[in-house]
């Protein structure tokens, strides 16, 4: 391991160099890519660290395997000491910092509107032809969309050749449900998209067959289609966005991030589109609808594949932009008020922000969201003064504070709060009144201290609690740590020792191998400008991905 631990050496000798006094590297590496990422550093604005590369070659050295699988590796520095944990992986996992320190109790456990899809088998898949009736409309359809298309550029769309009655049964069988008539007729007369996009707008048509294999599956098969754009947001329960906002328009699609009726057909760019089995009470069976991984929130952009078709006709001929096929704009569902002049009273559009956030202002008083009727998470960042009695009628179910000055008595009896967060104290925190939020499930206290931390075992339907090292042990000495966890999070800087011993608690110790030292003699460096040209390209060249400098030293020998 000698060569190792002088690599380990020669990296925390740097990353004491840069000022930094406390804090972890979390690193990456493999042919595809690799990463640092700093994790409570004290003592230095910049960890620019070089040579992670060599570490990382080190490392599979010692471990004895090539370029295949995925380094991962950690270096905690605190004063003059270090330590450093690695390991190698072949497939996706989670990284192992997070599994030593995020823990998952009960597999089953889900937030509110997270629930797992679950297949359901309907009775109406059987061996019933397509409406001949729809078939015909939606043959015109077809036929006049290939026209127009035809006309605008003067060459017919690329488009698969349709499938029969029994491929599309076969199809309903393993998706459990029989599909809208209109997109059975579509699938009859067309496969799917080749290279084009256009008979469903901007939505590139998947193959049935693909569809159905993706369907709930965690290895989706279809073109461009990822696991997590089958879903609103990330249904991890340490995600940071954890509430499922109200799709657009509201009540026309339910509000879950997820379901088995929910059926993928296509995509585009970075959404994925939906045919709607179940939908909202103002919906309509059939209706399309897209999830949008950026706004975490699912809109509906059309009542129906028929209703599409005739807009993609139309589209065609007027030449328009196909983003025009979206008739269904949602509004900004989030907003963010960081100037003190802009008051939330005067916000457009009150009834669809479900998300608000504040920051740089003196006082809030919870009084002035009573004009914001679907608000679902509020968070505050550094506000001085605050009133937090969010009125009990304001369906908040998220709330984030970071504040120098907390009291939680305000907040006493509301019924649908679920999540909070507390952060920047500068005096202790009295949480009792957290006992009266009935619906409360999870709670994050790492930055804070806490002059009660006995209730914390009082809450008896908290279900995911995030503690520093300090509060966990408090906690277990009061025997307060809460019954029904399905969570549990260790935040804050810790020593590996100190994570594996914290995990051993929840029955999860795991081993890592650890090389430990000391360092003497540190002479802090000046750091090069973040923004410079060179500190750019040294950070791209350090995170480039092995294959792709391999290709640039291949076409360096050759002369390319």
């Amino acid at each position: 391991m000698t060569g190792l631990a002088e690599q380990v050496e020669h990296f925390a000798r740097e990353f004491a160099e840069t000022g930094a006094t406390g804090g972890t590297l979390r690193m990456k590496h493999s042919r595809w890519g690799n990463g640092c990422a700093p994790f409570y550093v004290v003592g230095a604005d910049q960890a620019h660290v070089t040579g992670r590369r060599e570490l990382a070659h080190a490392v599979r050295s010692e471990l004895g395997v090539g370029m295949d699988g995925l380094v991962e590796m950690q270096l905690r520095l605190a004063g003059d000491s270090y330590e450093f944990q690695y390991r190698c992986i072949h497939g996706s996992s989670e990284p192992f910092w997070d599994a030593a320190r995020k823990l998952v109790l009960d597999t089953d456990y889900r937030y509110p509107g997270r629930q797992q899809p679950t297949a359901t088998t309907d009775t109406v898949p059987d061996d019933r032809p397509t409406d001949p009736a729809v078939l015909a409309t939606v043959r015109q359809l077809v036929r006049e969309y290939v026209d127009a298309y035809t006309a605008a550029r003067s060459r017919a769309p690329e488009l698969a050749a349709g499938m029969t009655e029994a491929d599309i049964a076969a199809a309903e069988a393993r998706i459990g449900q029989r599909l809208p008539e209109d997109l059975r007729a579509l699938y009859r007369l067309v496969g799917y998209d080749l290279s084009d996009r256009g008979v469903l707008g901007i939505t590139r048509l998947s193959p049935l067959s693909d569809v159905a294999a993706s369907h709930l599956s965690d290895n989706p098969t279809m073109m461009g289609m990822v696991a997590d754009s089958r879903s609103v947001g990330d249904d991890s329960l340490f995600a940071l966005d954890r509430v499922v906002l109200e799709g657009w328009p509201h009540g026309t699609i339910r509000r879950v991030s997820g379901n088995a009726q929910w059926v993928f057909i296509g995509t585009s760019d970075r959404n994925a589109d939906a045919v709607d089995l179940d939908p909202g009470p103002d919906g309509r069976r059939g209706q399309l609808i897209r999830t949008d991984l950026e706004m975490h929130t699912v809109t509906r952009w059309a009542d129906s594949v028929t209703d599409v078709l005739r807009m993609s006709i139309e589209a065609q001929r007027a030449e328009e932009n196909l983003d025009s096929l979206y008739n269904a704009a949602q509004p900004i569902g989030t907003s963010r008020l960081q100037n003190p002049a802009e008051l939330i009273e005067d916000l457009s559009d009150k009834f669809t922000v479900q998300d608000l956030r504040l920051r740089h202002r003196d006082s809030f008083d919870a009084a002035e969201i009573a004009v914001l009727p679907a608000l679902r998470t509020l968070r505050l960042d550094g506000i001085r003064s605050l009133n937090l009695a969010v009125p009990h009628d304001i369906p908040l179910e998220a709330l984030w504070v970071t504040a120098p000055h907390i009291d939680l008595e305000p907040l006493s009896g509301h019924p649908v709060l679920w999540d909070v967060y507390l952060a920047g104290a500068e005096h202790p925190v009295r949480i009792a009144p957290l006992a009266s939020l009935k619906n409360l499930q999870r709670l994050d206290i790492s930055d804070i201290d806490v002059t009660d931390p006995e209730i914390v075992g009082e809450l008896a339907d908290l279900r995911v609690l995030v503690a520093n090292l300090q509060q966990w042990r408090r906690l277990r000495e009061l025997d307060a740590v809460p019954p029904n966890l399905a969570a549990a999070e260790l935040a804050g800087d810790a020593s590996f020792a100190d994570e594996a011993a914290w995990a051993d608690t929840f029955g999860r110790g795991a081993e890592l191998p650890v090389i430990r030292g000391k360092l003497a003699e540190i002479r802090v460096r000046v750091q090069p400008e973040p923004h410079s040209m060179e500190t750019q390209i040294s950070d791209l060249m350090a995170d480039a991905p092995w294959d792709l400098l391999l290709e640039m030293h291949r076409k360096q020998e050759s002369g390319e």
